[in-house]
């Protein structure tokens, strides 16, 4: 009998890739830190969790629309995102301003 193939879920792929940012690119978390990069044009890559506030949000949007960055919304809540960063703590936005040897802005 062959077992059949596993086949990586969305969130297992965005996972692993914020895993190789956090080991090997540079980023802040927490939105104060992800605007001051939007707005120093030094992010590559945005990630917002899915329980973020709608008015941050929208202001994210906006500074990301602005500096032409790229913003992906996380499927999972602020916890889940702090956990897939290896973090013990929530953390609603995620900013990435070196990518380092994942293609996380292909994601």
């Amino acid at each position: 009998m062959v077992a059949a193939k596993k086949s990586k879920t969305k969130v297992d792929t965005i996972n692993s890739k914020i895993q190789m940012v956090m080991k090997s690119g540079k980023y802040s978390l927490g939105f104060k830190q992800a605007v001051a990069t939007l707005v120093q044009g030094r992010s590559k890559l945005i990630v917002v969790a899915n329980n973020c506030q709608p008015i941050r949000k929208a202001q994210l949007e906006y500074y990301a629309l602005l500096s032409k960055t790229p913003v992906h919304f996380y499927s999972g809540n602020n916890m889940d995102l702090g956990t897939a960063c290896g973090k013990h703590f929530r953390s609603a936005v995620l900013s990435v301003t070196d990518i380092g040897d994942s293609d996380i802005t292909s994601a």
